[in-house]
């Protein structure tokens, strides 16, 4: 296949579709108070919002990827993004809070299939180092999300209503609807999956029996493990402990979020892949290791800081180095190898939500992002023999081809 630079549009559609994930989850948070009030109704009802988007978001990558290497990405994508700007409206007005969580479901599924086909069409269009570049900037993007999102809704608090939240997702709907009828579909049809839509599901399974696909998903994994286990606590810690004000909370995880990027952009100047997990391994772990000593002993909020940021800037590079390396070695499966990759990345991240808060949250919260980043250690050293392995292959297939 014939490299293609990487179109600022189809890197920034692309990017901004696999950040709305996180926009559809956590954007509006801070005005559910207030929904509980225009609904007369109970906190854990609103609270159930927040869930049923998340039984959409991972659902739906489960459902929509494997229709992706069957259908092509274009279609897929641009039915996800008419479903996200319907489900959108009818939140807008929603004449009771069970009608309101049910077309959560709808805004989440089709928030997930934004985020399989930006990466099913990364997969098509690049490969080897300039698809770990697409995917740092991808990585760039979606790492500023997660925090991005409830900052941007802090600052909403001040100007509109519960209403004016959703108002400003169905804009970013319609926005992202529109420039993604200008992209081009990027699976040839003799490419698409011509069995029928159960055998279509199958490569659900058939994606895990490779060894380097299964143990990538599995960095990556232990690696939002981490990155959950933190964003959790943060706030308690921070505010609480630390007694920072929300403003100041939230220029915290801005600065985070920066450090995911500039990790992002760092993984591509590395000599090779391997060399980046390396790094990425053991600086992930020390800096997980210093972030626990820093919460436990109480140590000044600039080493804290300082913690936080080293790990973010790992974690970076592990997404962006971790995309390449999962969608690259299952190119002929890449929607179904999307959907099980971000799926089991927000699995990992609801396993270490709760877990948390249990018990005192500082010896909770320092014990699983060390598990968190004991185990990405191991597993990239896995990883690594894996792609050293899959290397060497793919090297001779080439050879004996010419």
């Amino acid at each position: 296949m014939k490299e293609q630079k990487v179109s600022p549009f189809v890197a920034g559609t692309l990017g901004f579709l696999s950040a709305l994930g996180p926009f559809v989850t956590d954007f509006y948070l801070p005005v559910m108070p207030e929904m509980a009030t225009y609904f007369s109704t109970t906190p854990s009802l609103i609270g159930a919002s927040l869930t049923a988007s998340m039984i959409g978001f991972a659902g739906g990558q489960i459902l929509i990827g494997p229709l992706t290497d069957k259908y092509g990405r274009r279609k897929i994508l641009l039915a996800s993004m008419l479903l996200f700007v319907v489900s959108t409206a009818l939140i807008i007005v929603s004449p009771d809070i069970h009608f309101l969580n049910l077309m959560r479901v709808f805004q989440g599924l089709a928030g997930a299939g934004g985020i399989v086909v930006a990466k099913s069409m990364a997969t098509d269009l690049y490969t080897g180092q300039e698809l770990v570049r697409f995917m740092a900037i991808l990585g760039a993007i979606t790492g500023i999300a997660p925090v991005a999102a409830p900052v941007c809704g802090g600052i909403l608090t001040y100007i509109t209503n519960w209403k004016g939240f959703f108002v400003a997702l169905l804009v970013l709907g319609l926005l992202l609807t529109t420039a993604s009828f200008a992209l081009k579909e990027t699976l040839k049809p003799e490419l698409r999956d011509k069995r029928n839509v159960l055998h279509v599901y199958v490569n659900l399974f058939k994606v895990m029996k490779n060894p380097l696909f299964t143990v990538t998903t599995l960095v990556q994994m232990a690696g939002m493990f981490v990155f959950f286990a933190y964003i959790s606590s943060s706030s308690f810690i921070l505010e609480q402990t630390y007694s920072l004000s929300p403003l100041v909370y939230s220029v915290c995880l801005g600065l985070n979020a920066v450090m995911i990027s500039v990790g992002s952009a760092a993984s591509m100047k590395f000599k090779s892949m391997q060399t980046g997990l390396r790094v990425m391994g053991i600086g992930f772990l020390l800096s997980c290791g210093l972030i626990a000593f820093c919460i436990l002993t109480r140590r000044s909020i600039i080493l804290l800081m300082a913690a936080y940021l080293l790990t973010m800037f790992f974690y970076g590079i592990m997404i962006a180095i971790t995309n390449a390396v999962a969608l690259d070695s299952e190119r002929s499966n890449a929607g179904a190898a999307s959907a099980i990759f971000g799926a089991f990345g927000f699995i990992a991240g609801a396993i270490a939500s709760p877990l948390t808060m249990m018990g005192d949250y500082h010896v909770s919260t320092s014990a699983l992002v060390v598990l968190g980043g004991a185990l990405c250690l191991l597993l990239t050293k896995m990883m690594i023999h894996l792609l050293n392995k899959h290397t060497t292959m793919e090297t001779q297939r080439n050879s004996d081809k010419s």
